[in-house]
């Protein structure tokens, strides 16, 4: 009887190891196991045919993920945002901007350090992904980055015998006398730069924002404490003085110069095209535009004999530009954490962001991938200035870009002093960091 027992009790632990066995392999494939799979709904301004694609490689490759993504008008996107957390709903993930960030950053939820901690962060990333790196975590996770570069009419400086575009703001001046065309009546005729008028320069505030970062001007910084983002846009300036020596004057009385009809360096003025357009019609020699722009400049003027460069630097200065990034976030009022978190990780590992550049044609924004070769020309520059680039805490970009004008124009105009001109642009930046 003792044997039987024992033969018993063996056979029934045979018996349900196998049938533990048979449970594990059924939910293995697609029984139990699809509770674990990374589910979120996320929205953005990103076409979504880019976004789904991304989704349809990552589960042909490895760990299948579940995306719902809804594409959002760019100009309604903040306000549906907005409303729908107002009504209890909305997704579980967006991807913003980084002009985005500051006005949203309360609606998010903090990637705590101890899940991802801040020195892998930043190792993954270009320096410019620190904006999203806040003292109680991250607050996004970079998609990409399309920097500010500087397009060129090859046949404008071939004309003139110039070899190379400027890699300095210096060399910049130097070419100036032979590649600006006025006539008698200081008339323009060929401009060089699209630098003094704000209203009819597209991407001036980027423009501007470059100029500023190369300096070491913030524009705005962040108390590391309190996490207060504050405007330094008025950096060394002292109010009601002109004197000439910080590096704030040096920016805008260098940007304003190509303004004024009794400077050497003249180019242009508020009666010109509208800067991509004179660049288009061959009549500017250099634009400055995002690295995402090429396509729309090739098809638009197929004929258009143009290169790219990096946008130049000052001689022993910070080497910056501006560049716009997108970052996948996680939304405080969200019930699903674990589960963006997972969809997110898998659309900004290497292979993903690899198929984003491939597919996009923007440069990674990966330290990984940008140590990589470019096997393309253009790509190479674009590269070289996604290391580069930088952003700030933008409170509002409609707004913020009205404070810039008005900057501007009161220089240009006579209406204000330089320094007043940027001590009323902090006051108004302050303002409306404040407001948020």
């Amino acid at each position: 009887m003792k044997n039987v027992s024992t033969f018993q009790i063996a056979f029934l632990a045979v018996f349900i190891l196998i049938a533990i066995v048979g449970i594990a392999v059924f939910a293995g494939f697609g029984g139990s196991s699809r509770a674990a799979v990374p589910k979120a709904t996320v929205w953005g301004t990103v076409p979504g045919y880019y976004i789904n694609e991304m989704v349809r490689n990552i589960n042909i490759r490895s760990t299948v993920i579940e995306v719902v993504y809804i594409e959002k008008d760019p100009e309604t996107f903040q306000a549906e945002f907005v409303n729908a957390l107002a009504e209890g709903v909305g997704p579980d993930a967006v991807l913003l901007t980084d002009d985005m960030l500051y006005s949203q950053k309360n609606k998010l939820q903090p990637i705590p350090y101890t899940l991802f901690p801040q020195r892998d962060y930043l190792n993954t990333f270009i320096d410019g992904a620190s904006i999203f790196a806040s003292k109680d975590g991250i607050l996004g996770i970079p998609l990409s980055i399309d920097p500010m570069v500087m397009y060129y009419n090859k046949n404008i400086l071939a004309r003139n015998a110039v070899s190379r575009p400027p890699q300095t703001w210096k060399e910049m001046t130097q070419i100036a006398p032979v590649l600006i065309q006025r006539t008698d009546t200081s008339n323009i005729v060929q401009s060089l730069v699209p630098f003094g008028e704000y209203s009819n320069v597209k991407n001036a505030k980027e423009i501007l924002a470059t100029l500023f970062f190369q300096t070491g001007n913030n524009i705005t910084e962040q108390n590391e404490m309190t996490g207060e983002v504050f405007s330094v846009i008025d950096k060394d300036l002292e109010r009601g003085q002109d004197v000439g020596g910080t590096p704030t004057e040096s920016v805008l009385n260098f940007y304003t110069s190509f303004a004024n009809p009794s400077k050497a360096l003249y180019t242009w003025n508020r009666s010109l095209p509208n800067s991509e357009d004179a660049f288009l019609n061959g009549n500017l020699a250099f634009y400055f535009g995002y690295a995402g722009e090429i396509q729309r400049i090739q098809d638009k003027n197929p004929n258009l004999n143009f290169d790219v460069a990096q946008i130049p630097q000052e001689e022993g200065g910070v080497p910056n530009v501006y560049g716009k990034m997108t970052a996948f976030a996680i939304v405080k009022n969200s019930k699903n954490f674990n589960g963006a978190l997972g969809v997110i990780s898998k659309l900004t590992e290497k292979a993903s962001i690899e198929l984003w550049r491939d597919t996009y044609n923007l440069p990674p924004v990966r330290r990984d991938l940008l140590a990589e070769p470019a096997d393309d020309p253009y790509m190479t520059v674009f590269y070289r200035s996604a290391i580069q680039s930088k952003s700030w805490h933008d409170p509002n970009p409609v707004e913020s870009d009205i404070v810039f004008r008005d900057m501007i124009e009161s220089i240009t105009s006579g209406r204000d002093k330089l320094s007043n001109a940027v001590g009323d642009a902090k006051l108004k930046l302050d303002r409306l960091l404040k407001s948020k």
